[in-house]
């Protein structure tokens, strides 16, 4: 040690708690003692209750402060080497009796950690509002991201614990798969390389959601309990989802799970439930195959339970799922909260489902399901079943908002399916003897009538009997008109 005009300098070896250093130019000033070295180490000792961890200094600044209880230690060269070589720090270590915290960043089984908060003990090392990384073979997309989290290592059980440090904020991100999430809570363990997530029963699940950063997704989020990442297979889990909306669509996944892949690619929904709409949840469909494909857009098939009039259930297989416009009434003014768009599905029924609208009256063609509507749109053709006609295959053409719980059909201006008005009544022959038709063709396009029905036809279930009627005289409303029946 020497006093000049150069101060008071020595070279030698400085030992405080667990800490050793040597210089060859150590500067004494009255409340500190500032030197640069190149040998230097931190041993993994017990001092009272603090076990200090294991720490190596290649090339590091000194800055001893001992009426602050701070023992500052910056690298100038190489990084500081930890816990026997298995991890590296950049940046200010501060050796105290309250352990050791450090500013920087740090670098561990395939891990970095940017902090200016960070804690180190023998075994276990934290950091508070920072900045972490898992890192994959592809610098641009790493496993995990996390921006102000708080992150604490256990070598010991080789598992790290990330967490937002402000609930509900999504932190953690899953840059390969391009989602972030707000869950609570995501243990990494080191051995399995899988992520796990969770959140606690108490938190609400408002406060654990994800969302994707893909802009054409158009910010396609749900809330979920769960999620498990696998670095190896890059490939996210997320469970407990209860619901995801999807434009005007609840959709729930089979086991509330789903699988996201590589750019928020989400993994096909099989046995898929789908309440239409949001608002009023008209419809349910059941057993889909869906697509995920942004927060306005899906695609896929799923069923439809079809109930008839008599409460026959049957079951439609509806596609084609889509968005239309939402007629507007112009005698009402459309609210600003109001839906402009909705999810439009189209069906189809084949004469070989045996379909029944009402009783005796088949249905064939196609079924459109709009879901701000209670009821299905039909647009196909109806047949009676006239079981006392051999070969009667009449088919009449259909177009109903489905409101009705009844069947009528307007016989007046009734079509046939080859676009023939329907004919019924009584007529002539051409040899004068009366017969009669029932929805089926005259035997001559030329044969004179005798009577002719007119107003609704439909089923009537105490008689057993197809009739045709004018609606006001069927319900009393009316005394006169034309009735016409066939059993």
């Amino acid at each position: 040690m020497s006093l000049d005009n150069a101060g008071i300098r020595a070279t030698g070896k400085i030992d405080y708690l667990a800490a050793s250093v040597e210089s060859n130019d150590y500067i004494f000033y009255p409340d500190s003692v500032v030197a640069e070295g190149s040998v230097g180490q931190l041993q993994e000792k017990q001092f009272a209750s603090i076990i200090y961890p294991q720490v190596t200094f290649p090339d590091f600044r000194l800055n001893w402060k001992p009426k602050q209880d701070r023992f500052d230690v910056t690298n100038t060269g190489d990084p500081f080497s930890f816990y026997n070589g298995s991890a590296s720090f950049n940046g200010k270590l501060t050796v105290s009796k309250k352990g050791v915290g450090g500013q920087g960043e740090f670098l561990t089984l395939g891990s970095i950690t940017r902090s200016d908060n960070f804690s180190f003990t023998a075994k276990e090392f934290s950091a508070r509002h920072s900045q972490f990384q898992v890192q994959t073979s592809n610098p641009e997309k790493p496993a995990l991201a996390g921006e102000n989290v708080s992150v604490s290592f256990n070598l010991a059980e080789n598992s790290a614990v990330i967490s937002p440090e402000v609930a509900g904020e999504a932190a953690i991100e899953f840059p390969y798969a391009q989602f972030k999430t707000s869950i609570p809570e995501a243990k990494w363990d080191l051995s399995s390389q899988k992520i796990v997530m969770s959140k606690d029963p108490n938190v609400p699940i408002e406060d654990s959601y994800f969302y994707t950063t893909r802009d054409d997704l158009d910010s396609l989020n749900f809330n979920a309990e769960k999620a498990e990442y696998d670095i190896n297979s890059q490939q996210l889990k997320v469970s407990g989802i209860p619901y995801i909306i999807v434009a005007d669509a609840k959709i729930t996944p089979e086991n509330n799970e789903i699988l996201i892949l590589e750019n928020s690619k989400i993994g096909r929904l099989n046995n898929t439930t789908i309440v239409l709409d949001t608002l009023m949840g008209y419809h349910r469909l059941t057993e889909g195959v869906i697509d995920i494909i942004s927060r306005k857009e899906f695609a896929g098939n799923a069923t439809y339970q079809y109930v008839n009039a008599v409460n026959d259930t049957f079951a439609i297989k509806l596609t084609n799922f889509h968005l239309e416009d939402i007629p507007v009434d112009p005698r009402k003014k459309r609210q600003p909260y109001e839906a402009t768009k909705e999810t439009v599905a189209e069906g189809s029924v084949k004469v070989s489902d045996s379909m029944l609208l009402a009783p005796r009256i088949y249905y064939k063609g196609d079924m459109v399901m709009f879901a701000t509507r209670p009821a299905l749109q039909l647009r196909g053709y109806t047949r009676l079943d006239l079981r006392k006609i051999p070969r009667y295959n009449t088919w009449l053409r259909y177009d109903q908002s489905g409101d009705e719980k009844e069947f009528f059909l307007d016989f007046d201006n009734a079509i046939t399916e080859e676009g023939r008005k329907a004919e019924a009544g009584l007529h002539f022959a051409t040899d004068n003897s009366l017969y009669i038709t029932f929805v089926s063709d005259k035997k001559d396009i030329d044969d004179e009538s005798f009577f002719l029905p007119s107003g609704s036809l439909f089923f009537d279930k105490e008689t057993g009997e197809f009739i045709i009627e004018d609606r006001l005289k069927a319900t009393g409303e009316k005394l006169t008109g034309k009735v016409f029946c066939l059993q």
